[in-house]
């Protein structure tokens, strides 16, 4: 069974980290990929770090638009969780596929790895992440071909709920697919647990 902590923010899910494994390894491999896309892509990154490093874990960074498929699969092998950061869904997902990371990534949270996802992150692992685009912008994707996602739940997670800048775009999502998807809408301080089979939704 997945185990997954889908949160808004990183910062939101950190009181939750703990659940998601005993006393595993604290080694994660980083993903910063979906916001190297962003004005604010850098600065997020470093604040992720740093808390990622304050929770103990050593932090083994991984961009995988520029990083060779090799590189990516000793990096998802080596580390005990994998946090995947938040930014533009659907560059993510492009360089996902054309690195074949996708597979990689999906084997390796099918086979026990605990997955962190924050924002995009979290949007991924849906079946599909076209509900998104009111959220982030297609354009910054022009090789991606089609919206699936990764599939490793069967819902779909609305970051942002309430918040200043893409609480807008949230409600729109909510509006726009109420009654037709399954979702889970997240404020920043909230984060879905799925372990043992089962999603809840926690608050910080």
């Amino acid at each position: 069974m997945v185990t997954m902590l889908l949160a808004s923010t990183l910062r939101g899910a950190t009181h939750a980290v703990d659940q998601l494994a005993p006393s595993s390894p604290r080694t994660v491999t980083y993903i910063p990929t979906a916001g190297t896309v962003e004005p604010w892509g850098g600065l997020h990154a470093a604040a992720n770090r740093r808390m990622l490093r304050r929770m103990g874990f050593a932090v083994d960074e991984v961009d995988i638009a520029t990083a060779a498929p090799a590189d990516i699969r000793r990096a998802l092998e080596r580390n005990a969780f994998v946090c995947v950061s938040g930014g533009n869904t659907f560059f993510l997902m492009q360089e996902l596929r054309r690195t074949g990371a996708d597979a990689m990534l999906s084997d390796r949270v099918r086979a026990g790895t605990p997955y962190i996802g924050e924002s995009a992150g979290a949007v991924v692992t849906a079946p599909s992440i076209a509900y998104c685009a009111d959220m982030d912008s297609t354009d910054k994707a022009p090789d991606l071909n089609d919206y699936a996602g990764l599939g490793l739940v069967d819902f779909h997670v609305v970051p942002h709920r309430g918040n200043l800048t893409m609480g807008r775009a949230a409600q729109r999502i909510v509006d726009r697919y109420a009654g037709t998807l399954d979702m889970r809408v997240l404020t920043d301080r909230q984060s879905v647990l799925v372990k043992d089979g089962q999603a809840r939704t926690l608050t910080a």
